[in-house]
């Protein structure tokens, strides 16, 4: 009988830098980044057992939180921000569209208008 592979949203909030790295690094080599915290992972329940206890082994239940989240499937998550779609792209295969100079530009200037500089 064949494990059955499914979706999991990991997310973290770790207090040690250095922990923080190695969680990082860590859940980058195993699932799809999708905030800096967050992560879409699929994988049967060994393979989620095995993150799980490795996760554990990283990082300090009294001062570190890490949450596994089931998600029935990647289609039902919702985005929004700066770069709308880089999800659903990276699970299709398909590469989110790079943000263009004007648009960068754009963002930089709501973020800072030139009346609001000194």
């Amino acid at each position: 009988m064949r494990n059955r592979k499914n979706w999991f949203i990991i997310a973290y909030d770790i207090r040690d830098p250095k922990r923080l790295r190695r969680v990082h690094y860590y859940l980058k080599k195993r699932a799809l980044m999708a905030q800096r915290s967050v992560y879409l992972y699929k994988g049967d329940a060994g393979a989620l057992g095995k993150i799980e206890k490795s996760l554990r082994k990283m990082t300090d239940s009294r001062e570190d939180d890490i949450r596994l989240y089931p998600v029935r499937s990647p289609d039902a998550l919702w985005e929004a921000g700066p770069r709308p779609g880089a999800l659903q792209g990276a699970l299709s295969g398909r590469r989110a569209a790079k943000p263009r100079l004007i648009d960068k530009l754009a963002t930089l200037l709501q973020r800072n208008p030139p009346e609001a500089r000194p």
